[in-house]
């Protein structure tokens, strides 16, 4: 088949972005044509991907989703056997969605009739309205949840994937065979200081500043964060908070980087207080590679740190203070190895790596929807 995959922004630091391109990855294999449509792409994009960008002059960004929407359909129509959406758009066969239901968020009256809402509203009513045919691919209980109760979505369109880790990206060696090491020094970090490591791109949502603060009262560790590039809006965010509580010189801007394992072998913690994420696959990423956790209620994938044993969650409501009393926990040398022993094997135990052939297998044949559930 010949199969469009649309997605705004192609990085290679974000979760979403990994899924699309390892899901596009998986069909070529089987033997399909695959086009990856975006606006922009930033980093290193896998050699053997075909990704074609769409021009987009929007000022606003819920212009610019809106503008790639309807610029996908009139690429796409009549042009390919299936056309599969990394975000909400339009005109979709298969939904992938790593986003909350916004219509079941509460707003104030102004954000109420704003032009943002209504455009976000209307992208996505197009997939999860009752009557469409689009097939939707969740990744968390509480997101079908919330569309089914605001859309009146059809059951049978809609399906849970598995956890969605990409075997390839677990590397728990590299924490033994000399990477660990080679990286520590490449960063400039002493054998004797904590790293802490930071995957994000969204400052605030993922908790940016909650880290900056707690870095402040632990005097000896270090951050580093990937996935913001120096010389952005976020960077000139993240750095104004750390110069905000005194402790930029020990934070360092990694941009989008493609060796995440490396970095996780060589860093002692994964900070990610986040206000929410529907998953949150670098909390699993980080486990599977001997990386402990530190992390909040909010993120879906939360709960396999506390089934893995190797990490801390910090429950609902998030106090600044309870996250120092994580990072208090997670102090002595030897709890944090058996939190690495403890997500290592975890790795091995449990079932984590086929969410991305089983929404090849929907894709493929959107009727497989509801079997093997």
């Amino acid at each position: 088949m010949k199969i469009a995959f649309a997605i705004v922004t192609l990085f290679s630091a974000g979760g979403l972005q990994r899924d699309c391109m390892a899901i596009a990855s998986r069909l070529m294999a089987r033997g399909h044509e695959v086009t990856i449509f975006a606006e922009r792409k930033k980093g290193e994009i896998p050699e053997g991907l075909h990704v074609e960008l769409l021009p987009n002059r929007a000022f606003s960004n819920h212009r610019r989703d809106l503008t790639f929407a309807e610029a996908v359909v009139e690429r796409c129509e009549g042009r390919f056997d299936r056309v599969v959406g990394f975000g909400k758009l339009l005109g979709l066969d298969v939904l992938y969605c790593a986003d909350p239901c916004l219509a079941a968020r509460r707003v104030g009256w102004l954000a109420k009739w704003s032009a943002r809402r209504r455009i976000q509203l209307l992208l996505e009513a197009d997939s999860f309205r009752q009557g469409q045919k689009t097939a939707c691919m969740l990744l968390s209980e509480n997101q079908a949840r919330d569309f089914r109760s605001v859309w009146s979505t059809e059951p049978d369109r809609i399906t849970i994937l598995p956890p969605t880790i990409d075997p390839g990206r677990r590397h728990a060696e590299y924490r033994t065979d000399g990477t660990r090491e080679r990286l520590r020094e490449g960063l400039g970090i002493a054998a004797t200081d904590q790293l802490w490591l930071a995957i994000a791109n969204q400052p605030s949502v993922k908790g940016l500043d909650r880290t900056l603060t707690a870095l402040k009262e632990s005097g000896s560790a270090r951050l580093v964060i990937a996935g913001i590039k120096q010389g952005t809006k976020q960077a000139g965010q993240v750095l104004s908070w750390a110069r905000g509580v005194s402790v930029a010189d020990r934070v360092q801007l990694l941009g989008f980087r493609a060796d995440i394992p490396e970095l996780m072998a060589a860093a002692d913690l994964l900070l990610h207080p986040a206000r929410y994420d529907t998953t949150g696959t670098v909390i699993l990423e980080s486990l599977i590679n001997g990386l402990p956790v530190i992390t909040t209620a909010e993120c879906g994938y939360a709960p396999h740190v506390v089934k893995a044993k190797a990490g801390q969650v910090i429950s609902t409501p998030f106090t600044q203070e309870a996250l120092t009393a994580a990072l208090a926990a997670a102090a002595p040398d030897s709890q944090r190895d058996r939190w690495s022993a403890n997500g290592i094997a975890y790795g091995v135990a449990e079932d984590l790596y086929r969410g991305l052939d089983r929404a090849a297998d929907i894709i493929e044949n959107p009727e497989r929807l509801t079997a093997g559930r």
